[in-house]
């Protein structure tokens, strides 16, 4: 999910208990004196757990924008930038910065080429302030819930089209050029992909959005896992940011919801063959779904069975937010106890594992041979299937007295693409050599190839 002007001052708004002293006035009738507590309590609270929303990079940014737009020259743009907004970064937008990997050339060249569309969400970005305070409420709201929750710092930032909303450790990173955007904005300028993105999800609701990716700081490392656990991580985040705010559905869970079986169908087809897995996370939607992120409703799905079944409803989030993605017994046991995928865990690795290719030998030795010749130069692997030309991985062991296998040249694949060819340094003598591949992808759906070691020792001279 793609997922100011603000005033004269750039500055940072931030809830601190100044005094602990409540509120108190006298009743019309009878003079009474109550205490108004409510307010400090919630300050205190903010306080305590260092709660902070910082939008400073929002009125660097237009401020950059106003010197940078009259400029011609695109050297005398980007220096202008890193002294305006770059180099007057929040910690924010430089983790932004770093987890989206911006270059300055490409915020100068986005302001330079969207000016219709910059001005047209200006005004809208005065309602930061506004935004601030719901989120904060939001996370009042999420620590009643969870009240194991770490402090995190929610930042509004500018970057160049590539993130609404992210997270990098303790940090909420919030992208305001997609989510202070309205169906109104003009946006016939923009990409397309961004144009499609903006139709599909303006206007978003930011406090929601903030609170989504606050729940991803509070969560195990999950990014680089498979489809399913991603699918239940965002689905973690995605129902415990609803559930606690009690906002309405996203565009990709509401479509789940009403299409169930097409949806859970589309999806046990398509977490097994690698080339699919990108229509449910992060990317267009290419299967005739279309719609974008349908992997949100898939965990969201599970996590709302999850507590649903649950009898102990505050266990069930900290199970969901302390979940060890990394330990397959306490995924498979959230998921599988739900019921909601047709298969087990255990299952669908199997599976998987079974329809990715193998190394079937090497051509020139037997793999694991002390006597390989060492006027050796090409080495052929072949493979269990046809294969595609996408993609392969090739690095070096670490064990001590072996020594890495330095590869000079691709020859490339055989005419059915079942063997691979690459040429070799030369080799010395009484040697032991290892080189390991892996990721090589398969033709039909994608899958890629295990790591596997070529490794051998060459003959003595």
């Amino acid at each position: 999910l793609i997922h100011e002007q603000l005033g004269a001052q750039p500055h940072a708004i931030l809830l601190k208990n100044t005094s602990l002293q409540p509120f108190t006035f006298l009743h019309p009738i009878g003079m009474t004196r109550i205490s108004i507590l409510i307010i400090a309590l919630v300050q205190l609270s903010l306080a305590a757990h260092g709660q902070q929303v910082v939008t400073t990079d929002i009125a660097n940014f237009w401020k950059a924008y106003d010197s940078v737009l009259p400029l011609t020259d695109s050297l005398q743009r980007i220096e202008r930038i890193n002294q305006l907004y770059i180099g007057q970064a929040t910690d924010g937008l430089k983790s932004l910065i770093q987890a989206r990997n911006y270059q300055d050339h490409e915020f100068a060249d986005a302001m330079a080429s969207y000016p219709k569309y910059w001005n047209s969400i200006r005004a809208s970005t005065l309602n930061a302030q506004q935004e601030a305070k719901q989120i904060e409420a939001n996370i009042i709201k999420l620590r009643e819930h969870y009240p194991a929750l770490r402090p995190a710092t929610v930042y509004f930032s500018f970057g160049a089209f590539r993130s609404g909303g992210t997270y990098l450790g303790n940090k909420v990173l919030l992208g305001s050029e997609f989510l202070f955007a309205q169906q109104s904005s003009a946006i016939d300028e923009l990409p397309d992909r961004i144009q499609r993105s903006i139709k599909e999800y303006a206007p978003q609701d930011i406090p929601l959005i903030a609170t989504h990716e606050y729940v991803h700081t509070q969560q195990k490392p999950w990014e680089h896992l498979s489809i399913i656990e991603r699918c239940l991580a965002e689905g973690v985040a995605e129902f415990i940011s609803t559930l606690v705010t009690g906002k309405p559905l996203s565009p990709p869970v509401a479509f789940g919801k009403q299409h169930p079986e097409r949806v859970l169908n589309r999806y046990m087809e398509e977490i097994f063959r690698n080339s699919d897995v990108d229509n449910w996370l992060w990317s267009t939607n290419e299967n005739e779904l279309k719609v974008n992120d349908l992997g949100y409703y898939i965990g969201y799905q599970i996590c709302e069975l999850y507590y649903t079944q649950a009898t102990d409803k505050k266990k069930a989030l900290k199970d969901l937010i302390e979940l060890e993605y990394t330990n397959e017994a306490e995924v498979a046991r959230i998921v599988d106890g739900t019921g909601f995928l047709p298969m087990t865990i255990a299952e669908i690795s199997a599976k998987y594992v079974a329809l990715c290719p193998t190394v079937g030998r090497i051509m020139e030795f037997e793999n694991g041979s002390q006597n390989v010749s060492p006027s050796l130069q090409v080495i052929t692997v072949e493979f269990s299937d046809t294969m595609s030309e996408c993609c392969r991985s090739m690095d070096h062991g670490t064990e001590p007295h072996v020594q890495p296998l330095k590869v000079v040249s691709m020859l490339g694949w055989n005419e059915d693409h079942r063997r691979f060819s690459f040429t070799v340094e030369t080799l010395s003598p009484d040697t032991s050599y290892e080189l390991i591949i892996s990721n090589f992808a398969k033709a039909d759906g994608g899958n890629r190839s295990a790591p596997y070691s070529i490794r051998f020792k060459t003959a003595k001279m």
